[in-house]
């Protein structure tokens, strides 16, 4: 199923559109977006304590995401399987589950709420 769902997104391609995601998933490399804000908020006086959840949530996230879950389940990427995929960015290096991205987005949005 993975595959069939890939393929087929393999063939919505637009340029403005491509450059555009390739804009918004570089935002979440490395949790930078999430970073930032959680350094902006520990400079705020009136949010500083929803900076300190951040981190402590981003910091948490690290170890349990990619230090613990990422090489316990060892999922490989799908480009990794099928060299066929073409990719907008550059390969990552490492598994594909969990999403990086999407975890630190979710500790980060919880803490937050």
């Amino acid at each position: 199923m993975d595959f069939s769902i890939l393929y087929a997104l393999q063939h919505l391609h637009n340029a403005v559109l491509d450059r555009v995601m390739v804009g918004i998933t570089s935002l979440g490399n490395a949790g930078w977006i999430w970073i930032a804000l959680t350094a902006v908020f520990l400079i705020l006086p009136k949010y500083r304590k929803c900076g300190v959840r951040m981190a402590i949530a981003l910091i948490l996230d690290l170890i349990l995401c990619n230090l613990v879950l990422k090489p316990l389940a060892a999922r490989p990427r799908p480009c990794w399987i099928d060299e066929q995929v073409k990719l907008l960015v550059a390969a990552p290096k490492d598994y594909s589950f969990p999403s990086g991205h999407s975890a630190a987005s979710f500790a980060a949005a919880v803490s937050i709420l």
